[in-house]
């Protein structure tokens, strides 16, 4: 899609975010029209306010429990990418509504106004977060099951992906569900790199690492979430009788959060920086310690990430870095 021949109307939830930023600026360099939906919880008007002027893309500013906000926003729009949602995963300790509303109540919001405008696409940015501790030994696959989650946010994903699937055999849409690996870049707001750079920006000589440091998860950069995305989304074969398929987005190699804290201290240039953890299997109630996610279904389609996840945090944290010298965080 992002490369298509077609240049399409595209509404993208989340827009003003890490990833969605990233996915709106690659979809207006294609030629598509977009329109932004963001409340601008954690994005920035400031990644795409540059772009006003192309005349190819609107930004609306308002929340996805506003159904008939939603529904305006859908005029002249072929696709949806859903990228909006709760990303403050620890959040929903203290606030157990959050992703109930965010992702299971936000998501009915936006196919209920997809059935009402006629717009049939739905490409969702789902999560590895909710196969659970099934992740713990071996790469899993997207037919693997149950899928019992650990937090309220992977709870979240999963039941809007029920939704996205009840719609689709419903009422003619058609749902690609993509679970993410953990994506990196420039513009992230949470996660281990931004919390390291962050921490050590106060505290040069010394880095606290949540849990043992031992837990071990895939990344990728934003640019391979983005292209993966798009190369399902113009292979994918949905029908009529299966209208919905899933996508592990990840690489099948895995960075430990101790190795994430090395690799930001050189990075940063630091010298005797002492390293602690707070101990624990988990950096906190609801992680997924051990994550292991098979990209093989992909792969047999022709996408391959470009790079490693050693390799895709390193690159994330010097653009982190780039990005903290041009404007801080």
């Amino acid at each position: 899609m992002l490369r298509s021949t077609k240049a399409l109307g595209v509404l993208v939830t989340g827009g003003a975010g890490f990833i969605g930023s990233h996915l709106v600026e690659q979809l207006l360099g294609a030629g598509h029209r977009v329109v932004i939906f963001d409340n601008l919880s954690s994005g920035s008007r400031s990644w795409s306010d540059q772009h006003l002027s192309s005349g190819l893309l609107e930004f609306i500013q308002a929340d996805v429990m506003e159904i008939g906000q939603l529904a305006t926003a859908m005029k002249g729009v072929e696709a949806v990418w859903h990228l909006a949602g709760n990303i403050d995963i620890p959040g929903g300790l203290h606030q157990t509504d959050l992703d109930l509303r965010y992702s299971v109540v936000g998501t009915y919001n936006v196919l209920e106004a997809m059935r009402r405008s006629n717009v049939r696409d739905i490409l969702f940015a789902s999560s590895g977060a909710v196969y659970g501790n099934l992740s713990r030994d071996d790469q899993v696959s997207e037919d693997v099951g149950p899928l019992l989650p650990m937090s309220l946010y992977a709870a979240g994903k999963l039941g809007a992906e029920s939704m996205i699937s009840g719609y689709c055999h419903l009422f003619g849409l058609r749902g690609l569900i993509f679970r993410f690996g953990n994506i990196v870049g420039s513009r992230m707001t949470r996660g281990a790199i931004h919390d390291f750079i962050a921490k050590l920006s106060r505290t040069p000589d010394h880095l606290e690492i949540l849990g043992d440091g031992h837990q071990r998860k895939p990344y990728l950069l934003v640019e391979d979430c983005l292209a993966a995305m798009g190369f399902a989304f113009q292979s994918a074969s949905l029908t009529e009788t299966q209208p919905v398929d899933i996508f592990n987005i990840a690489v099948d190699s895995t960075t430990s959060a101790q190795a994430i804290g090395h690799m930001v201290i050189e990075e940063m240039g630091l010298k005797g920086v002492s390293v602690t953890f707070t101990g624990g299997e988990q950096g906190w109630p609801g992680d997924q310690p051990q994550v292991r996610m098979s990209s093989a279904k992909l792969a047999s389609m022709g996408w391959n990430a470009s790079r490693t996840s050693d390799d895709a945090v390193r690159e994330a944290i010097r653009r982190m870095l780039r990005q903290k010298v041009a404007s801080g965080f």
